[in-house]
């Protein structure tokens, strides 16, 4: 199993979601929106010892198993089955696609040949099943942040000399809380890229902080971003590419 999410801390998660549950918040079904599955962070098998790309979306999409089982392993095996056996049916939408460009040209090859030298997390573990994060409800943002804020600090804790790209422009108060301070962002907040980032001295990572890839595409400022990042990458981790 691939994660650098434990245990303690995915059960820390799936309190909160029962919580929500219990106070009203019906898990969702394909005809009625709602809780969605437990979300645990994959990572590929080099990610940890040879670098890489550690993927951080806002959150799922769609029920993403609410249906299913909720266990660690259930979890587990429902992201990978996304990650790690080969393109996935969602391979053509702007998520992927960016991921693809960036593996392509750091990693050598297609995402779906290049998965152990790559992650995905998100910044909410507990989806709500439609519409985009900045409309779901509050309860079910701020109900989880300090349990999604330590879940990422202890993922990218685990990282060293790798990009870490955040693919979402509200990081809804979480990537702060995860990061323990307000790192010396570099603006890039221009018509063209709208990226800021960082590169953490102790473990080496580089930060970069963007739009959600819908967003830039709709703006044309997704090549831009990408560009950019692949840039960055080359020089300051070197090592890594």
């Amino acid at each position: 199993m691939t994660t650098f999410l434990g245990r303690p801390a995915f059960e820390r998660l799936a309190q909160v979601r029962s919580r929500l549950i219990d106070q009203g918040f019906a898990p969702a079904t394909p005809d009625r929106p709602g809780i969605a599955g437990l979300f645990l962070p994959w990572s590929g098998r080099d990610l940890s010892t040879k670098g890489g790309i550690y993927w951080v979306g806002a959150g799922t999409d769609g029920i993403y198993g609410a249906e299913g089982e909720q266990s660690y392993e259930a979890c587990h095996e429902r992201a990978a089955r996304l990650c790690d056996r080969g393109p996935n049916a969602r391979a053509h939408t702007p998520v992927w696609l960016f991921l693809d460009a960036l593996t392509r040209t750091l990693l050598g090859g297609t995402y779906d040949t290049t998965s152990s030298r790559w992650g995905w997390s998100n910044l909410l573990k507990i989806g709500w099943s439609a519409g985009s994060p900045d409309v779901w409800p509050p309860e079910v943002v701020e109900r989880q942040q300090h349990a999604c804020a330590a879940a990422l600090r202890e993922e990218i804790g685990q990282l060293r000399n790798s990009l870490i790209y955040i693919g979402s422009l509200d990081d809804f108060g979480i990537l702060g809380e995860a990061l323990g301070s307000v790192p010396a962002w570099h603006s890039e907040n221009s018509t063209t890229t709208s990226i800021w980032w960082f590169r953490d001295q102790v473990s080496g990572n580089l930060f970069v902080h963007g739009n959600h890839p819908s967003t830039a595409r709709r703006e044309e400022a997704a090549i831009a971003a990408i560009e950019r990042t692949v840039l960055l990458t080359q020089n300051l981790l070197p090592r890594f590419v």
